[in-house]
C-alpha cells in the first residue's frame, strides 16, 4: 500500500485512465497527491531507505563485507534487491559532507592545554627579565593574537617594565614568534578542515577517469564502461565512508588525548582496508584469475595514484590560495 495520500479523484493525472485503487492500470503511475510537505518527503525517504526490510541493509552488508560482490549482483540483474549505486554514493556523500562540520574542534583540548602552558610561561619569573617596552608594533602584535590569557599578561608586563634596548629586541622576537605560531596554526587548521570538507567533491570529479582506467584494463568486449562505473561508485562509496569513520574516530582520539600511535594505527588500517577492497573487489567483479587481477590492480593503483596526486595537488594549491590570500 502507498504511504502517500491517495487522491479522491479516480482519474489518472498522467494518461486520464480510470484508477480503481492505488496505481493506474494503463501507465502504472500512483494516484497520489503531487504536492507533499518537506517533512513528509524527508521522513518517508529516511524510513524507506533505512527500513529493516529494505535494500539498504543488504547493500551495506555486501558493500563492506564482500568487495565486488555487490557490483556483480547488481549487474547480474538483481537491481531491486539493492540500492542504486548512484543513490548510494549521494547518500554517503551527504553523510560525509555534514559530519565533519558537526564534529567538535579536533584540537580543542590540546589548544586549551597549550594556552595554559603559554600563559604560565608568560607569568614566570624568567620572562620578567626579558620583557620590555614596545613601540607601535605592540598594538599590532596584540591585535593579531588569538589567546586572550596570554595577550593580557604580555600586555601588562610590557606596560609595567623598563629595560635596555637589547632586551627590548629579544622581547619583540619572543612575542612575534608566539603570535606567528598561533596564526600559522590557525591557518593550518582551516586548510585541513577545508580539505577534508571537500574530499567528496574531489572524488566525485575523479570518478569518471577512474572508471575509464578500469574499463580500459578489463576486456572491453565483455564489460561496458557502465559496468566499470558501477564498480567505481561502490568502491568510492566505501572509500568515502571509511574516510568519514576515520575522521570521526580521530576526533575522538584527540579529545581523549591519546598517543599518536593510535592515529597511525587507525589510518594504516583504513589504508590497508581500502587497498584490500580494491584488489579483492577487482578480482571478484571482473572474474579474472588471481595473478592477472593482482597485476592489473597494481598497475591501476600506480596510474590512479599519479592522477589522484595531480588532482589533489591542484586542489591543495587552490585551498592554500583561498586560505592565505
Amino acid at each position: 500500500m502507498s504511504k502517500h495520500k491517495i487522491r479522491i479523484n479516480k482519474t489518472c493525472q498522467n494518461c486520464g485512465a480510470f484508477v480503481e485503487k492505488y496505481y493506474c492500470p494503463k501507465c502504472g503511475q500512483e494516484n497520489s497527491e503531487s504536492r507533499q510537505s518537506f517533512h513528509h518527503v524527508f521522513t518517508h525517504f529516511v524510513f524507506d531507505f533505512l527500513h529493516y526490510d529494505s535494500s539498504f541493509w543488504r547493500t551495506a552488508k555486501y558493500l563492506f563485507l564482500s568487495p565486488g560482490k555487490l557490483s556483480l549482483e547488481y549487474m547480474n540483474g538483481k537491481r531491486k534487491s539493492y540500492v542504486n549505486p548512484f543513490t548510494l554514493y549521494i547518500f554517503i556523500s551527504f553523510i560525509a559532507f555534514f559530519i565533519p562540520p558537526l564534529l567538535p574542534e579536533v584540537s580543542a583540548p590540546n589548544k586549551e592545554k597549550t594556552q595554559k602552558e603559554i600563559s604560565e610561561n608568560v607569568n614566570s619569573d624568567s620572562l620578567d627579565t626579558i620583557i620590555a617596552k614596545l613601540d607601535v608594533n605592540k598594538k599590532n602584535l596584540i591585535n593579531e593574537a588569538k589567546i586572550p590569557e596570554k595577550v593580557s599578561k604580555i600586555e601588562d608586563k610590557i606596560n609595567n617594565s623598563g629595560v635596555d634596548e637589547k632586551t627590548e629586541n629579544e622581547t619583540k622576537q619572543f612575542i612575534a614568534g608566539i603570535l606567528k605560531n598561533v596564526k600559522d596554526k590557525e591557518k593550518g587548521e582551516k586548510a585541513i578542515e577545508f580539505f577534508i570538507h571537500n574530499i567528496p567533491k574531489v572524488l566525485f570529479i575523479y570518478m569518471p577517469l577512474f572508471a575509464f582506467w578500469l574499463w580500459l584494463f578489463h576486456n572491453k568486449k565483455k564489460k561496458y564502461y557502465f559496468d566499470s562505473a558501477v564498480f567505481t561508485l561502490h568502491f568510492f562509496s566505501t572509500t568515502l565512508l571509511t574516510i568519514t569513520i576515520a575522521t570521526t574516530l580521530s576526533c575522538l582520539f584527540d579529545w581523549l588525548n591519546l598517543n599518536t600511535t593510535f592515529y597511525f594505527l587507525l589510518y594504516s588500517f583504513a589504508t590497508l582496508y581500502v587497498t584490500f577492497y580494491f584488489f579483492r573487489g577487482n578480482r571478484v567483479f571482473f572474474e579474472e584469475n588471481r595473478f592477472v587481477s593482482n597485476l592489473k590492480s597494481f598497475v591501476l593503483i600506480g596510474i590512479n595514484s599519479f592522477f589522484i596526486f595531480l588532482t589533489f595537488t591542484f586542489y591543495v594549491v587552490f585551498v592554500v590560495y583561498m586560505i592565505y590570500t
